[in-house]
């Protein structure tokens, strides 16, 4: 069992861009799976099925490819006819399939493209997910939903996986019948069951939920449930991390930003909005962004100036003003000695 998983695929990320920069970083498919969700979702809907997603790292994770061929066996496959299966393997050796070569058949160059798109969806589903070890398995609705985690060790025979399996069958028949409750009633009642939902799930998982979160947005645009503010910060929250993802840091501050401007949050938080705004610039950004970054720490301090964060975010003004202050002495300093000379 190969452990910290996603700190592996990132660092795989940094490096295999090194060699490769125009090709996607992670590697995926199982012969005989989906290659990726969104063709595993698409045959789901039109089957009504769960879907079960395989992370692996076969032939560098001793137990993924054994884990593998146990789910391959017949006596596993004949239990899975209400599951949509889906291959995620990120090994180097499936990386390897996307790269695409002049020497290579024009057909070669396409399946390796197509590779490409797969990985590419997929790396984004790991950022998501962000698993910890492979081989991992997670359940998912036809919706896309997030059921469980099946909690495995990674030798599983094929009694033990199916055991595993059928523990969580109940999870998924809960959670399709609160989806069907989002699909009847009046708008609020509509809200009502999404939040059922979004209640239900663990809070590392909402993100997959970003449909309903911008239905019950759109359903209740003058917040009578009382009850935007969280789905707005949802919201803000997936887009940001999409934008890091695309790493495009001023379309996550934009987010932020935005979300600051929502008449539904409270004080504090706009407060935290406008802080995370200013936070992601002084990562991502060079000195000729501290007048945002100052900017945007005051519209956080003036949102909430009792509020239990504000003496961090104080502290930090007075760390960057003072900093802009010093930048400008020493660039007046600068200047006044280039004219004498």
């Amino acid at each position: 069992m190969k452990k910290n998983f996603f700190k592996a695929l990132v660092k795989s990320l940094f490096m295999s861009s090194l060699v490769f920069a125009a090709a996607p970083a992670f590697a995926s498919g199982n012969e005989g799976f989906y290659p990726d969700l969104d063709s595993g979702l698409a045959a789901a809907k039109k089957s009504d099925k769960g879907v079960l997603i395989f992370i692996t790292q076969q032939g560098e994770d001793e137990l993924s490819s054994s884990f593998m061929e146990t789910v391959k066996s017949d006596e596993v496959q004949n239990q899975l006819g209400d599951y949509v299966l889906v291959g995620m393997d990120f090994s180097q050796a499936a990386f390897e399939k996307t790269v695409v070569r002049d020497i290579d058949t024009p057909e070669n160059q396409q399946a390796a493209k197509k590779a490409a798109e797969d990985m590419q969806k997929n790396s984004r589903f790991a950022a998501l997910i962000n698993p910890e070890f492979t081989p991992a398995v997670y359940l998912f609705t036809a919706e896309g939903y997030y059921v469980s985690h099946l909690v495995l060790k990674g030798d599983e025979n094929a009694e033990g996986f199916i055991a595993a399996l059928k523990a969580d069958e109940y999870k998924h028949k809960a959670l399709r019948d609160m989806i069907a409750k989002t699909k009847t009633g009046k708008p609020l009642d509509k809200v009502a069951a999404i939040d059922e939902i979004f209640e239900a799930t663990q809070p590392e998982y909402r993100f997959f939920l970003i449909d309903l979160v911008n239905t019950a947005i759109s359903l209740d645009k003058k917040n009578k449930s009382g009850l935007m503010s969280k789905y707005i910060i949802t919201r803000t929250e997936y887009d940001a991390m999409i934008c890091f993802y695309d790493n495009n840091a001023a379309g996550a501050v934009n987010a932020y930003v935005n979300a600051a401007k929502e008449k539904f949050l409270s004080a504090e938080e706009k407060q935290q909005a406008y802080y995370m705004a200013a936070l992601v610039m002084v990562k991502s950004s060079g000195q000729e962004s501290l007048p945002m970054i100052i900017t945007y720490l005051e519209k956080s301090l003036a949102a909430a100036p009792n509020s239990a964060v504000a003496p961090k975010v104080k502290e930090n003004l007075d760390y960057f003003k003072d900093y802009q202050a010093k930048m400008n002495a020493a660039g007046a300093a600068g200047a006044q000695a280039g004219g004498k000379n």
